[in-house]
């Protein structure tokens, strides 16, 4: 068993093209990226070609007070995909190592994989594993497994290909949970479905001790998908940006506008009761129309639903009675504004 000990993936390496391009993907990848799934299937896509792996094993590892590690097994080009739970007791000795001392492990014969990777040469023939740590915040918190179950082992420079590949998903995956911690959405830039409701829960407290209105709408984007069939998802997520900033620039600098999902997107008012709340989506909507459209058409389309909060509503209850009215909006033929008692066109 061979431990990799301070690789340097800093030097040059001799023909590393497919490297920056995998590197670079990584890099593009990270500003784009909502979760951090689509990191780690990037990740064994690049190993899957770069290094030479067969077969790419990611052990996350458990959180504390967590029994059972989660692994995803990508093969074919990281198209294909097993996840499973695994046992803390049952984590391969090999993975607990590199999880506790934070370096490379190379198992290349049969002896050092059956002590290393039990589980692995239990699933069919293995020539030699690579297994890889992953740090965020200065911790491991996977464990990359590289396998090769026909080919030769791994050499010097694909494990220095394979180093790099890990960093660079180490800090891909930094600026998505960075991002998510910080609530911005990363392709609408305004305030995520988390944060939203975050924000919604502190509104409502707030709302219940001082006896001021709080009221809160719900927008759904009009045949949205079109644009995305028709123009490509660069065009969509363009649109998405000039949405919201047309929403911020029409509600008030207290107010809070946030992706809810999709093509849906939440505005908190507070100090709003429903009639101005009401009469604030209505200009929104006009302001909305007013937008430059891929389709050369009216602007940009929208239904939208509007509640007051009353108590003693909770968050789910508010949004679940903006979602009615918007149902009623797009019953009624869409492109209108419907608040929970009566609508406006």
């Amino acid at each position: 068993m061979d431990v990799i000990e301070g690789t340097d993936t800093s030097r040059p390496i001799a023909g590393v093209n497919p490297l920056l391009a995998g590197v670079r993907r990584l890099t593009l990848l990270a500003d784009e990226a909502t979760d951090s799934e689509a990191i780690f299937r990037a990740l064994a896509r690049e190993l899957l070609s770069v290094p030479g792996a067969e077969e790419v094993q990611v052990h996350h590892l458990a959180v504390a007070g967590a029994e059972e590690d989660l692994v995803a097994v990508y093969m074919f080009e990281a198209d294909g995909r097993l996840t499973y739970l695994l046992p803390g007791e049952e984590r391969p000795p090999g993975v607990s190592w590199v999880a506790s001392t934070g370096q490379s492990l190379l198992a290349t014969d049969d002896r050092e994989l059956a002590a290393s990777v039990p589980r692995l040469t239990a699933t069919g023939q293995t020539n030699c594993a690579l297994l890889l740590p992953l740090a965020e915040r200065g911790e491991v918190a996977a464990v990359v497994m590289l396998v090769r179950r026909l080919s030769a082992a791994f050499d010097e420079r694909s494990i220095e290909l394979a180093s790099t590949l890990v960093d660079q998903a180490a800090t891909a995956l930094a600026l998505v949970r960075a991002r998510a911690e910080a609530g911005t959405d990363p392709v609408a830039g305004c305030m995520n479905h988390r944060a939203m409701r975050r924000r919604l829960d502190e509104e409502i407290v707030r709302a219940a001790r001082t006896g001021n209105p709080l009221s809160c709408l719900l927008m759904d984007l009009d045949n949205f998908k079109l644009i995305n069939d028709r123009h490509g998802h660069q065009a969509g997520d363009a649109t998405l940006r000039e949405v919201v900033q047309a929403l911020v620039g029409e509600f008030r600098a207290f107010d809070r506008v946030a992706r809810y999902g999709g093509d849906e997107f939440v505005v908190i008012l507070p100090n709003a009761d429903l009639d101005s709340a009401t009469a604030a989506a209505t200009r929104a909507l006009e302001r909305l129309r007013a937008l430059p459209s891929l389709d050369a058409s009216s602007g940009v389309s929208a239904s939208i639903g509007v509640a007051q909060w009353q108590a003693p509503m909770a968050t789910d209850q508010l949004l679940e009675a903006c979602d009615l009215a918007l149902l009623r909006s797009k019953r009624q033929g869409k492109g209108r504004v419907t608040s929970a008692s009566h609508s406006i066109s």
